[in-house]
């Protein structure tokens, strides 16, 4: 395996402040706590371990130990979980929706992101210890963006009309999508029983955690379902500031017009009350009618009614995507978020609504990105005569690249070029120069010849091209690997190819090697003979 590296900002693939948090977070510092740096965790960790209270810490302990317990085989899983009681233990977090089967490939380099920068800061504070974190969305309800893998080009979706928070969702009805999966296997048998071991029994966040769990539980990641009401109890202070005074919209508002002034955008949208309220197959919008009522699915609270609810049943109430960020700060000892560019976007909404809480912002770091390069593509990018980074160049590039390199005859403009320049100078000034009021003529003349020109230049690139039909060929074929619906592999990819193929210990093993932490740059994988 040979590892590269690409800016991010060579490609078309990642946007401007996505760029931005990675290479140059102090131009972002109004919406930061800090910039992201082995120093500035040491700050962060005064700060967290000043606000982050004993209860706290106590209620995660039992909470993790109740759901992981069954995975306490994991001895790195068993210790983490063990040191999250200990004063001195801070978490690094990522998190994703519950995807079938891990979903896209970046769910696995979130995870191994965490993994690795909690090693990289055990070595630069011995003293204290670091756990990474994966936190499951089990209570968002867009269940379209989850219930579907891409596998060998077609895409195996679950059905089902259960509704309300996903992770609850039973596994009735689960077979017909996993058979379909299965049946792509049926040729190998044994992988075909490895992954009939899974989404059996139990909800759609348990047989997540069991699917992760089988990958990555050998590195220690601690797997967080905060759909508890334990959990909510210690966030339902803050649940009930939102209700009583709608806090969060206003200062996200403030902030949002201060990206945009920057020239960027924010990602996500805050409403009056950014909570929802739930049970098994609701989870609906707290919509704010006036100073004292309020209204869920159709049905009129009052202020008073919503808080007693509250005080009873905290784990009805869910943050969504803006109020997410809180409840996870609070909850957890923790000091870094990682994400995708998107994620990291509409945390640079948040600082001011964190500022209104005693809850400390995080650091914030983009995670890895990985394209992998297998060999059949390796050799096909090596027999063309290309580079690794070339293939992020957009493909007509390329293609007309290829054929200037590799034409029979030269196919040289340079003298046209001249030669055209010359000619357009002499007409124009010709016709100018009999009456000077036909210079419009003259400019329209002008670029007919050039458009003619231009399309005997593209005729010779073609036919150039059609001499070499199977280069061409190839390099479409190199770009559909490489980028799938002409995104990055790790956006539509799944993870089963690539545990049946190497095997499973030994593919998350590649993985766990190829992610580096402070790297900024698109790691390219690049497998070997």
């Amino acid at each position: 395996m040979e590892i590269q590296t690409i800016d991010r900002r060579t490609v078309s693939y990642f946007g401007n402040l996505s760029n931005q948090i990675t290479y140059h977070q102090q131009n972002l510092s109004k919406y930061l706590q800090a910039d992201l740096s082995l120093d500035n965790f040491g700050k962060q960790i005064e700060l967290k371990r000043k606000a982050y209270p004993l209860e706290n810490r106590q209620v995660l302990y039992e909470v993790l130990t109740a759901q992981l317990s069954p995975y306490f085989t994991y001895e790195k899983v068993r210790q983490n979980v063990e040191l999250l009681k200990e004063e001195n233990t801070f978490t690094i977090t990522a998190g994703h929706q519950l995807n079938l089967f891990g979903g896209p490939l970046y769910t696995l380099y979130k995870i191994f992101d965490a993994i690795k920068l909690a090693e990289l800061l055990k070595e630069q504070y011995p003293h204290e210890n670091f756990v990474p974190v994966f936190w499951m969305a089990t209570e968002d309800h867009d269940f379209e963006e989850v219930n579907h893998i891409h596998l060998f080009g077609d895409k195996l979706s679950w059905e089902t009309e259960q509704k309300g928070p996903v992770g609850r969702f039973s596994l009735e009805g689960i077979q017909d999508f996993k058979s379909s999966v299965l049946e792509k296997f049926q040729n190998n048998q044994d992988f075909y029983e490895y992954l009939n071991r899974f989404y059996k029994e139990g909800n759609l966040s348990s047989a997540t955690t069991e699917f992760l769990m089988d990958l990555v539980g050998d590195y220690g990641i601690v797997i967080l379902d905060a759909d508890q009401k334990e959990l909510k109890s210690l966030f339902s202070p803050y649940i009930k500031k939102e209700l009583e005074t709608q806090f969060s919209e206003k200062e996200i508002a403030k902030t949002t017009a201060s990206l945009e002034a920057d020239d960027f955008h924010g990602q996500a949208f805050a409403r009056p009350i950014n909570l929802f309220y739930i049970q098994d197959q609701l989870r609906e919008r707290i919509i704010p009618l006036n100073d004292n009522e309020f209204e869920i699915h159709g049905e009129k609270w009052t202020k008073e009614k919503l808080i007693t609810e509250l005080e009873n049943h905290p784990e009805r109430f869910s943050p969504n995507v803006v109020f997410r960020p809180l409840y996870q700060e609070t909850i957890l000892p923790n000091l870094c978020y990682l994400g995708g560019g998107g994620e990291m976007a509409y945390w640079l909404q948040l600082k001011g609504m964190f500022e209104q809480t005693e809850v400390p912002f995080p650091l914030l770091k983009v995670r890895n990105s990985i394209q992998w390069i297998d060999r059949i593509t390796s050799k096909r990018i090596q027999k063309l005569d290309l580079k690794y980074t070339d293939i992020f160049s957009p493909i007509d590039e390329v293609k007309k690249q290829f054929v200037f390199d590799n034409a029979e005859e030269e196919l040289d403009f340079t003298d046209l070029d001249k030669a055209e320049s010359q000619l357009l100078e002499v007409l124009e000034n010709s016709i100018v120069a009999v009456d000077s009021g036909l210079s419009g003529y003259a400019k329209s003349e002008t670029i007919k010849i050039e458009k003619q020109l231009t399309q005997i230049r593209q005729r010779l690139i073609r036919q150039q091209k059609k001499k070499h039909e199977d280069a061409m060929g190839q390099i479409d074929g190199i770009y559909e690997k490489m980028f799938p619906e002409n995104g990055l592999q790790e956006r539509y990819d799944n993870v089963i190819p690539f545990i049946a193929k190497f095997g499973t210990k030994e593919y998350v093993q590649q993985i766990y090697n190829a992610i580096s932490p402070l790297q900024g740059d698109l790691i390219l994988v690049i497998e070997g003979e």
